[in-house]
């Protein structure tokens, strides 16, 4: 039996800590403790391991220009072999690489 995945703009908004981006507070959880913003699309979380954030955003550059209509925000917490990080930044939606650190 297959499952369908629902994205999260079909699913209803909720109350979310607040975008690191914007401020806004409504979005979705996409997995536990892990958000996007609902109005700014940035995906987000305060404590996620350093191999899960990897499926949200890849640790490598995005090669060439990005339109700026292809990236967001990210923003997260890690726990990792060195202790507690940040990742944080501009990506590529459309290959998950890094456009921005910062």
């Amino acid at each position: 039996m297959t499952t369908q995945k629902t994205s999260p703009k079909e699913t209803k908004q909720i109350t979310t800590p607040a975008c690191p981006a914007c401020s806004h507070k409504k979005g979705h959880e996409v997995k536990p403790f892990v958000y996007t913003c609902g109005a700014c699309d940035a995906i987000f979380s305060d404590h996620i391991y350093l191999g899960d954030s990897y499926s949200f955003v890849l640790p490598q550059w995005a090669e060439g220009e990005v339109p700026a209509e292809r990236t967001r925000y990210f923003d997260f917490t890690c726990l990792g072999s060195q202790g507690v990080t940040r990742r944080h930044g501009w990506y590529d939606t459309a290959t998950r690489k890094i456009v921005q650190v910062g």
